[in-house]
């Protein structure tokens, strides 16, 4: 299994492609790229991710760089404390919404953002070639444990929100951190807002007790009791509490698809400024736009294009089709507490069930699909898919910002060769699952037939 690498970090399978020197490795190029400073550093409960932590501790020590270690702590709560402690950066090491057996290091800038693609090539660009801070014995850095980030950040979040309006509405909610990074938090979060909490795979653990990518078929185990337990809302996390997929009061478990979708109706109903998301997320956020008035911009895949996008569009949302969802003038990051509060703030001021709030919005039928394959065969396979569906005689729009993407009046197709893996995804929309499933199947096949 080889190393995935982003402009923002790396990613392996611990003890093959991402050892310790590979950390240490890595977090000494992020150390030089910042030129040593104040660096804070956050880690999951996965068994790996006190191995990671250590080798990473010691490359940013030896560089020279304050450290301010979080310990075990979520890392939009992490990319929420870079500023007000005055960070060059920071270092998350979480497996994320990956399998057991995955970890990875995540390159935080000094913004509270993802590394952009620019700072991520001169991360690599040292890694390669072992351009790193070395401080004599006089100089190396200091360690300094930090146990008051939950404080500050869940003060400016219940400011954030209408807090009273979530107090009264009285709610019931079950969230599964999935024994990640948000275990600890929650009863604090719960307490902030005024909700009662049943907290489910909520002790630390090492081990994962679901599949960590949150949506439908990670949320049986929820969805089969929420109602029995009087339940208004539940909430899946991935262990790094970036991504987030929704469970009904009667036991539907939303597509990870709803989740930006939820949030951006209640949001641009009170704000129709400029909205960001991929190429690749559900057309519900098209149509919600256009009824709200707000301008649609689209980027790449990765938190790190959409945020640069906001920031650049002076946008008042953004978000993806995988379950996150990212507010600039709260945080620089995807944000799993702040997207249940805004969930719950849409509940409350509105009156109204998850239920209903799901069902609101514009309904399509979605079909994603993964096809292995190596990057050079991918990126021919996917100029042989341009060719052919151009050649169509029912061709629709074309748009090549992340691979590509052809719309039709009824729905839209995308392909695209992953960045971190040795695959090509595809996604197909439509208004019926039979013209979905149709259009992913044709595009399955002339990928394979290339490859």
């Amino acid at each position: 299994m080889t190393l995935r690498i982003a402009s923002f970090g790396v990613r392996g399978f611990v003890g093959v492609s991402l050892t310790p020197k590979v950390a240490m490795d890595f977090a000494g190029a992020f150390a030089a790229h910042l030129g040593g400073g104040r660096v804070l550093l956050g880690r999951d409960t996965r068994g790996s991710s006190a191995m990671l932590h250590a080798a990473t501790l010691s490359s940013l020590v030896g560089a020279g760089c304050e450290v301010l270690d979080l310990g075990i702590c979520p890392t939009p709560l992490l990319q929420y404390a870079v500023r007000p402690r005055g960070a060059a950066g920071a270092l998350s090491i979480s497996g994320g919404h990956n399998a057991m057996g995955w970890n990875s290091l995540t390159f935080i800038g000094a913004g509270g953002e993802f590394l952009d693609p620019v700072g991520g090539e001169a991360v690599l660009d040292r890694y390669h070639a072992g351009a790193f801070l070395l401080a004599d014995w006089a100089h190396l850095g200091t360690v300094r444990a930090v146990n008051d980030v939950a404080a500050p950040y869940f003060e400016a979040l219940v400011e954030r929100l209408d807090v009273a309006a979530i107090r009264a509405a009285q709610l019931t909610v079950l969230i599964d951190p999935v024994g990640g990074a948000g275990c600890a938090f929650l009863e604090e979060f719960a307490r902030r807002l005024g909700v009662r909490l049943l907290p489910i795979n909520a002790h630390p653990s090492a081990y994962l007790a679901r599949e960590p990518e949150p949506r439908p078929r990670s949320a049986r185990q929820m969805a089969g009791i929420i109602s029995q337990l009087g339940g208004d809302a539940g909430f899946l996390l991935s262990s790094d509490m970036t991504r987030l997929s929704l469970v009904s009061e009667t036991g539907e478990p939303a597509s990870e698809e709803c989740t930006f979708a939820v949030i951006a109706n209640h949001v641009l109903g009170r704000n129709a400024g400029t909205v960001v998301t991929n190429t690749c997320t559900t057309r519900m956020i098209d149509d919600i736009a256009a009824q709200r008035g707000a301008r649609l911009v689209k980027t790449c895949v990765g938190q790190a294009y959409i945020v640069s996008a906001l920031l650049d569009e002076q946008g008042v949302l953004g978000g993806e089709g995988s379950g996150s969802a990212v507010l600039p003038d709260f945080s620089r990051a995807f944000d799993g507490f702040l997207m249940i509060g805004l969930v719950l703030e849409a509940m409350a001021q509105r009156c109204q069930k998850l239920s209903a709030l799901l069902g609101a919005l514009p309904r399509y039928q979605i079909v994603k699909r993964q096809i292995r394959c190596d990057s050079r065969h991918g990126y021919r396979a996917l100029d042989f898919l341009k060719a052919q569906l151009r050649a169509r005689p029912d061709a629709g729009t074309l748009d090549q910002t992340d691979g590509l993407r052809m719309d039709w009046p009824d729905g839209w197709v995308h392909a695209r060769a992953s960045r971190t893996e040795q695959l090509v995804r595809v996604i197909s929309e439509a208004q019926t699952r039979a013209v979905a499933v149709q259009r992913a199947d044709e595009v399955e096949r002339l990928i394979e037939q290339e490859i």
